[in-house]
């Protein structure tokens, strides 16, 4: 009767209904501490993070600016090898024909050296060389040329041609002599050097270093360095082939 009087009354602490009570507080209070807090009012949030999304979104850019990049690059190396083509081809075509007509290396002593494995040379080469100007409105300006010969492995000597103008359409013949004053050479290429001479097939190599100057479309090219090499065979030009001489331009 007094249940039904007062109700029901809670378990007294020690009871299992109690600790299952306390259970289930305690489960509350453990999530309630773990669950995000609510945003207070007026509270600043910064805002999200997207450093790790910027590259995948400014990639394709990127890739376009590189490919634009190169293209232009490419292009720019490209025009220039085009336009040094044609400077060096419009160059060539003023440039005159070098030829050499005739040379005489007969006049040369071998002597005994000091040294019995070498030989000494004295005496001269004698050379006739001739410039053929093609263009017929240009008219070209040589300075001063220094050519160097050499055969056999052996360097015979230097000599000059001094500054000259050549009229356009016309053919120009130089004669110059080769001093050959050399104490010892090896024995070995003084005597191949001997027989090329006994028997008429010297190799000479000349070598011309000197400078040009011509106007190309009003603009004077004024002293342009300019190399000739010059394979002479005695077999060929004896017998009226002239030895046709290569260029090598801005060579100092």
């Amino acid at each position: 009767m007094r249940e039904d009087q007062f109700g029901s009354l809670p378990p007294p602490p020690g009871s299992s209904k109690s600790k299952q009570s306390s259970r289930a507080s305690a489960r509350h209070v453990a999530f309630s501490e773990t669950s995000t807090p609510s945003k207070p009012d007026g509270a600043f949030l910064p805002p999200p993070d997207l450093d790790g999304e910027r590259p995948k979104r400014f990639r394709p850019r990127a890739y376009a600016c590189c490919a634009w990049g190169c293209m232009f690059i490419f292009a720019f190396v490209l025009l220039a090898l085009i336009l040094g083509f044609v400077f060096i081809s419009i160059f060539h075509s003023y440039l005159p024909e070098i030829k050499v007509r005739r040379f005489n290396a007969t006049r040369i002593d071998f002597g005994n050296a000091q040294n019995k494995q070498k030989v000494s040379l004295k005496g001269k080469v004698d050379l006739l060389v001739e410039f053929n100007n093609k263009n017929e409105k240009t008219e070209l300006k040589f300075g001063l040329f220094k050519a160097s010969a050499s055969a056999a492995h052996v360097d015979l000597g230097k000599t000059e041609f001094q500054p000259f103008t050549q009229p356009k359409k016309s053919t120009k013949s130089l004669n110059a002599t080769i001093g050959v004053n050399h104490p010892g050479v090896d024995k070995e290429d003084a005597d191949l050097l001997k027989q090329d001479i006994q028997n008429h097939e010297v190799d000479l190599t000349l070598t011309l270093v000197g400078s040009v100057s011509f106007p190309i479309s009003g603009i004077m090219m004024n002293k342009i360095p300019v190399m000739a090499s010059c394979d002479c065979k005695q077999t060929e030009v004896d017998f009226g082939n002239n030895a046709k001489c290569d260029y090598r331009i801005f060579q100092s």
